[in-house]
């Protein structure tokens, strides 16, 4: 935040003043505003190690299906334990790096997964998608707790999500499409919260904004589609429950977006408030579809327009820009 201040204070004077381009290029690097090749060389050596421990992975999974006939179950399960021990360990005992620590735990788990996939195959366990994604989000909530590292959290969701979604369709095969998606919708909305919450009172490192706004874009897919079938469906789906909970998430994250100026939230909740509010001009125009169809292009055609004109003038007052 004090960089954007500063950073705005520079661009007032710069304004009112014959400051040269020259002099604000070269205050603004060196407030770091720009990123460094410190920055550049940091952001490469983490790509490289995600794509790495990625590539890792994909090769263990690739060696165990084109051999798979040819190795003892004992062997299968025992490279797999090794694997995952030997990961985690190094993770847990070793001095390296903390990312480093982290990434190798984020491996940890998804070979935890690869363990119970191969467990059922050698087996034949039975168990269905649902029990296999819910032993794995199970087994490693505690990482994820201690590790405190965004990818790792962002998988625990997915898994968590998958699961959930599983459940609706193996086990809880009455509930309808809406309330799916409602809880859905909940269940990301509460990371977000949670999310949020631990950031402001500093519980969490966050040194980018991408986790909030991903989970917080499902979240946002979740509601928006639950709210649009419902016009073609009835509400007795969920009993306009996603209509509730839609007014409460728009009224919340536009006064949040507000007040820490987070334009993320600005720009996307109006856009699925657009998408709302076009499917309900098709549904009242059923009976006359062209007419209905050129209102609805000319009213998403408007509405963007006004909210992109919206977005650049919030911009400019937050930034210092006119």
């Amino acid at each position: 935040m004090k960089q954007e201040i500063n950073r705005a204070l520079i661009h007032i004077i710069a304004r009112h003043s014959n400051w040269k381009a020259a002099g604000i290029d070269a205050r603004l690097r060196q407030m770091e505003v720009y990123p460094t090749s410190r920055n550049w060389a940091a952001f490469i050596r983490l790509f490289l190690l995600g794509i790495g421990a990625s590539f890792t992975i994909a090769g263990i999974i690739f060696f165990f299906a084109y051999n798979w006939a040819d190795m003892h179950k004992f062997l299968k399960l025992g490279l797999l334990e090794l694997l995952l021990l030997a990961t985690t360990a190094a993770a847990l005992f070793t001095h390296l790096n903390q990312t480093i620590k982290n990434v190798l735990l984020t491996a940890s788990a998804m070979l935890v997964g690869v363990l119970f996939a191969v467990f059922g195959q050698v087996y034949q366990t039975g168990a269905n998608a649902f029990d296999f994604f819910f032993g794995w989000t199970y087994c490693v909530v505690l990482w994820v707790l201690v590790a405190n590292f965004q990818p790792l959290w962002f998988i625990f969701l997915a898994l968590l999500n998958t699961t959930f979604w599983l459940y609706t369709q193996q086990v809880a095969t009455h509930w309808t499409f809406a309330v799916v998606l409602d809880v859905l919708f909940i269940l990301n909305a509460a990371a977000v919260i949670a999310w949020e919450f631990l950031r402001a009172n500093g519980k969490v490192q966050e040194q980018h904004r991408w986790f909030p706004r991903i989970v917080s874009l499902f979240a946002l897919i979740a509601i928006t589609i639950s709210m649009i079938s419902l016009l073609f469906t009835g509400l007795a789906e969920d009993y306009g429950a996603a209509y509730v909970l839609g007014l409460v998430m728009y009224g919340s994250a536009i006064w949040y977006g507000h007040k820490i100026r987070e334009l993320f939230y600005l720009s996307a909740v109006p856009f699925s408030g657009i998408a709302v509010v076009t499917a309900i001009i098709v549904k009242l125009g059923e009976n006359v579809p062209e007419l209905i169809l050129l209102l609805a292009t000319l009213f998403v055609m408007a509405s963007i327009t006004l909210l992109i004109q919206y977005l650049g003038k919030l911009n400019r007052q937050w930034h210092g820009k006119y």
